[in-house]
């Protein structure tokens, strides 16, 4: 594990779905009912784009995480276009991601 990702580990915004993540690109187990939890609302994944901004590296590996459920393949194919969502209005990143069934 690199030093960007335990800096995350102990000093990181972390929830559930960024958890997720470093998991699924680390091979860390997590506890049982957390495996696939996917971002569900404008924080969730606040804190996703917060882990790719700490560790950098794993915005290039973020088609990994197509596998994890459909929830996940769903949220890579849009991510660019909600990431601009968050930037301008929490409520529509939201709203979009509810129309995309996440």
């Amino acid at each position: 594990m690199n030093q960007n990702v335990a800096n995350w580990l102990m000093n990181g915004e972390r929830g559930a779905s960024s958890e997720v993540m470093v998991s699924a690109f680390e091979f860390i187990r997590i506890p049982i009912g957390w495996c696939t939890s996917h971002p569900h609302d404008s924080s969730d994944f606040d804190r996703c784009v917060k882990l790719l901004d700490a560790v950098p590296e794993y915005r290039t590996r973020l088609d990994e995480m197509r596998t994890v459920s459909p929830q996940w393949e769903t949220l890579v194919e849009h991510w660019a276009e909600l990431e601009d969502l968050l930037a301008e209005s929490a409520p529509k990143l939201y709203d979009r991601m509810k129309e995309l069934g996440c």
